[in-house]
């Protein structure tokens, strides 16, 4: 009987601690919610775009909106959604369609598919300092050397602090910092920040080439935008259709 009942204590025993060895992490300390998934939920941004070729910089303002129309189970049993991106030249104009593209979230990464090229935007744990390699399958750009020479290493940072953007405050975002170099011949900044329970609030992709001047127009410090592009979008409205 007390050889039944030692047997029985180390079952219970073994059996709670596969229990908490293989226990669901949680959602909110894995920042899962930075990027919220579900059909019907919709996000607008004011999109800014300068465009510099030659004298006269071409700028172009939009807004852009990016809505969960479906979901489906791929071929690997992944469970996707199918996002449709529409545009419109201000907010009292009809939306069109621009464009498809797919999400998918795995416990440990989101991956999203845009013009048959896939990113990775986010991974989990959301962690300050924890770098990822955001175009890890696009093979196209390896070449000989280290991995992390040719690819496009990201990074969190601020995670969980507050951010504002044009008068709106969100309480708990991570910012993910995909490019920072900058010197006398070309700049590239480019970052998005995620909110909790809303997902991209805020993203800046700005690309320029510089060239020597002595004066003129957009001459500074001797140096004038050759070529490239600035564009920023900001959320504006968010919801569940």
């Amino acid at each position: 009987m007390r050889r039944a009942l030692l047997l029985l204590v180390v079952l219970a025993a073994f059996v709670a601690g596969c229990e908490n060895k293989y226990k669901d992490p949680d959602p909110v300390a894995m920042g899962y919610d930075y990027y919220p998934l579900e059909v019907g939920l919709y996000r607008v941004y004011d999109v800014k775009e300068t465009l510099y070729f030659g004298e006269t910089p071409s700028e172009l303002n939009y807004q852009l909106r990016e809505r969960v129309d479906t979901s489906f189970i791929d071929q690997t049993g992944q469970l996707v959604y199918k996002i449709i991106r529409s545009k419109r030249p201000s907010a009292t104009a009809e939306w069109l369609d621009d464009s498809v593209m797919t999400a998918a979230k795995s416990p440990t990464m989101v991956m999203l598919t845009k013009d048959n090229t896939k990113y990775v935007k986010l991974v989990f744990p959301v962690k300050n300092g924890l770098e990822f390699v955001g175009d890890l399958y696009n093979t196209w750009q390896v070449t000989e050397g280290k991995l992390r020479d040719n690819k496009e290493v990201y990074v969190y940072e601020n995670v969980g602090l507050s951010y504002e953007v044009a008068g709106e405050t969100y309480p708990s975002t991570a910012t993910v910092i995909q490019k920072f170099l900058t010197n006398s011949t070309k700049l590239d900044d480019r970052y998005e920040v995620y909110a909790e329970g809303i997902g991209l609030v805020h993203r800046v992709s700005d690309r320029l080439n510089y060239e020597n001047c002595s004066s003129g127009v957009g001459c500074v410090d001797g140096f004038k935008i050759a070529s490239g592009h600035e564009r920023e979008e900001i959320l504006i409205e968010h919801g569940k259709l």
